[in-house]
């Protein structure tokens, strides 16, 4: 049968419809392609815009003086852009604001992208920047002694985790009020509030937890038992209740939420079960009382409606509260004995210009008395040597052992001696005091001790008694007549010196923990200056050493 033209007019207004319809989707597809293009070729152009206008913005608040206003500027500048410039402007800010360790950690960053950009000067900018800081950078230990890490310990600084490997290690820190916790399953959480200073080493030493009494299961109530095992023991093989229903649901307690009677399929008592399983005690923690194990109802299908005698007593009493240890504790052991040595080496200057090198009772002088010349012998109360200044290297080793009155505080006795290269020795030593800044060590030493040094012989004299000396052209002392080639060469002058030193260590390596190890590894110089009986000596030791502390 033909169609009708009405029929054709009508489908070819269909066909041209829908072409109409396809190709306005077409267009509609290139548009909304053309506009995601645009999109995503604008978006790193307005987010560089912004991180610029934020760039400027928080440099103009710095150079106002209101860091608390740049600093956020600056990092959202960064988020938005991260460049080395925007990174050099927020570690500044940082460092402005106080936040010393934050701006240190960023000017490593700095010097690291540098490098990979190739800028060898922001690099060398960024790691003396950092370097400066590092003197002054506050230092955190959080301690965790033996006893106090127990199974799920978890610690915390500032509501941050702090890893395991990280206890007992030094950690740069913002100087400020700072929170630490520790928390662990079963025992109650702790915290301290500590403040520390820039420039300052703390430690706080996270206590064993107390053992937490609620989360410890407690006793079924008696006189509930019974009652609660009568509607069960009416129950059928599917349950006196339907599921949903029933006192105690699969793993549930008697009375946990959204239970019933009875769980599906469960019976008074499965067999060899009593009143409440492993870990669901009358009061299980967030479980509500318990009536039995998980998975273990009052009684499995077909069994009797009141199985063996169940076991209604309480479960024993929780343990008594452990008391909580104190924090006191340092690994830096406060308040106990300190000792240091180490090996030292450096120059000893000894300008002893008289004294006495053995027997001189084979050397005489002479003087004028009122009955002419007189010859008198020699004798160490009457004769001295004279000698030129000496000066040589030596090595030996340093120590000190005294009382940590604080973590930054210590006070006790240094001792100091060595051998000197060509002849001499010294051995001095006296109370000395040390102070903590940073990582640096300051202190002064009192010091006393024999000092010797081989140097050159260059005569001997002869002393005028007082009260002839107007006969002898008001000379105390004369020239002694010693025959060419009777004297040493060199001999050993020895006196017994007094003076101090002042002691600057650098801690190469800090390394507090909760054994007899703790301490750390120094670099020291002591600059000393002695008045010896008879002359001076400098020294200018160095030593490599250990304080256990």
């Amino acid at each position: 049968m033909l169609a009708s033209p009405w029929r054709a007019r009508r489908r070819g207004s269909c066909v041209e419809a829908s072409r109409r319809a396809w190709s306005a989707g077409r267009s509609c597809a290139r548009l909304a392609g053309v506009a995601l293009a645009l999109a995503l070729a604008v978006s790193p152009g307005v987010a560089f815009a912004q991180a610029e206008a934020l760039l400027d913005e928080g440099k103009s608040l710095m150079k106002k003086g209101k860091v608390a206003e740049a600093c956020p500027k600056l990092e959202e500048s960064y988020r938005l852009s991260p460049r080395s410039a925007t990174l050099l402007a927020l570690a500044m800010c940082h460092e402005k604001q106080g936040k010393v360790a934050t701006a240190w950690a960023e000017y490593i960053d700095l010097g690291a992208a540098a490098r990979k950009e190739g800028n060898k000067r922001l690099e060398a900018d960024a790691k003396a920047r950092g370097a400066k800081l590092e003197l002054s950078l506050p230092r955190l230990t959080l301690s965790v002694p033996r006893a106090a890490a127990v199974e799920g310990l978890e610690v915390t600084l500032d509501g941050a985790p702090v890893d395991g490997a990280l206890w007992g290690q030094a950690r740069p820190i913002d100087p400020g009020q700072h929170k630490v916790s520790a928390s662990a399953p079963g025992r109650k959480p702790w915290e301290k509030s500590v403040s520390i200073k820039r420039g300052e080493r703390k430690t706080v030493a996270v206590p064993a937890l107390a053992k937490d009494a609620s989360a410890a299961a407690q006793p079924a109530p008696a006189a509930e038992a019974p009652a609660a095992a009568a509607p069960v023991a009416a129950a059928s093989e599917k349950g006196s209740a339907a599921a949903g229903d029933g006192a105690a649901g699969p793993g549930k307690g008697a009375a946990g939420p959204g239970k019933g009677a009875a769980g599906p399929g469960k019976g008074a008592a499965g067999p060899g079960k009593g009143a409440a399983g492993p870990g669901k005690g009358a009061a299980g923690s967030e479980k509500g009382p318990a009536a039995a194990e998980a998975g273990k109802g009052a009684a499995g299908p077909g069994k009797a409606a009141a199985g063996p005698e169940t076991d209604a007593s309480p479960a024993a009493p929780p343990a008594a509260e452990e008391p909580e240890p104190s924090s006191g504790s340092s690994p830096r052991h406060t308040g106990s004995f300190v000792i240091e040595a180490g090996v030292a080496g450096g120059a000893l200057i000894g300008l002893m210009d008289s004294g006495s090198f053995g027997d001189l009772s084979a050397y005489s002088y002479s003087y004028n008395i009122p009955e002419g010349e007189l010859i008198a012998p020699c004798d160490d109360e009457v004769c001295h040597a004279s000698f030129d200044p000496a000066i040589g290297p030596f090595a030996g080793g340093e120590a000190f052992i005294g009382f940590a009155i604080s973590e930054d505080l210590h006070l006790g006795a240094r001792v100091l001696g060595g051998y000197r290269f060509g002849g001499g020795y010294f051995v001095v030593g006296g109370p000395s005091v040390s102070m903590r800044l940073g990582r640096v060590w300051l202190g002064l030493s009192g010091l006393v001790g024999p000092v010797g040094q081989q140097a050159k012989v260059t005569g001997i004299k002869g002393e005028i008694p007082s009260e002839v000396v107007h006969l002898n052209y008001g000379r105390s002392e004369v020239a002694v007549n010693a025959r060419e080639g009777s004297l040493p060469e060199s001999a050993l002058v020895e006196t017994l010196a007094f003076g101090g030193s002042v002691d600057v260590s650098l801690v190469l390596a800090d390394l507090p923990s909760a054994g007899w190890t703790s301490g750390a590894l120094l670099l020291s110089v002591s600059p000393t200056v002695m008045k010896g009986l008879d002359g001076w000596v400098f020294a200018a030791p160095a030593s490599l050493g250990y304080r256990f502390y």
